[in-house]
């Protein structure tokens, strides 16, 4: 009987096609795995920063060398922005044809990342946001989280997470990236 179980098992696991399946990392490995992410942000990525994959006159990619489960690939970016160097850092979770796949992707990241706690020092801080419901009909799908109470490392700690649509297909992409100021905020004003 047990033979037969798993025989079945595996010919059905045939059948169903591979775009269709959307693979679920355990909710535990994804988020022990995306808190050390988190807690290289205070330090540009250096520890994790591997070769250079990509290089423009404004952005160098390096590939990262903390990758997480499930993920396509995992990058970190350094922009040019006068003077100060910023960094980012973007896991490729998931790539499908299949929107409602992606949404389902999308959707599983978001609910792992809310609520999860950062450490720092001896603290814990947690991250909070807004789910931002995505539709077939729009390209561009960003849910963003934030550190509730953040110490002074994170305080402009942003996480991301997108649904994007690049012909042909559906990208479900997590960053993590710096800040300077809410869309809302004023820049310092100057008279002339």
């Amino acid at each position: 009987l047990m033979k037969y179980l798993l025989a079945t098992a595996l010919f059905l696991s045939g059948v169903v096609p591979a775009a269709s399946q959307v693979h679920l990392p355990l909710a535990s490995s994804i988020r022990h795995e995306f808190q050390k992410v988190v807690a290289e942000y205070p330090r540009q990525f250096s520890s994790i920063k591997g070769h250079v994959i990509n290089e423009n006159p404004q952005t160098i990619e390096y590939l990262s060398q903390l990758q997480l489960s499930g993920a396509e690939l995992c990058f970190i970016t350094r922009y040019s922005s006068g003077s100060k160097q910023v960094y980012s850092w973007q896991a490729v979770m998931f790539t499908s044809e299949d929107f409602e796949a992606a949404d389902k992707k999308y959707q599983w990241l978001f609910k792992q990342l809310k609520g999860m706690n950062i450490f720092h020092v001896k603290d814990q801080y947690t991250l909070k946001g807004q789910f931002e419901t995505a539709s077939e009909s729009r390209k561009f799908t960003t849910s963003t989280l934030s550190v509730a109470s953040p110490p002074e490392p994170y305080e402009k700690l942003k996480v991301e997470v997108a649904l994007q649509y690049e012909f042909p297909e559906w990208k479900v992409n997590l960053l993590v990236y710096e800040k300077e100021r809410e869309d809302d905020e004023r820049g310092e004003i100057v008279e002339e």
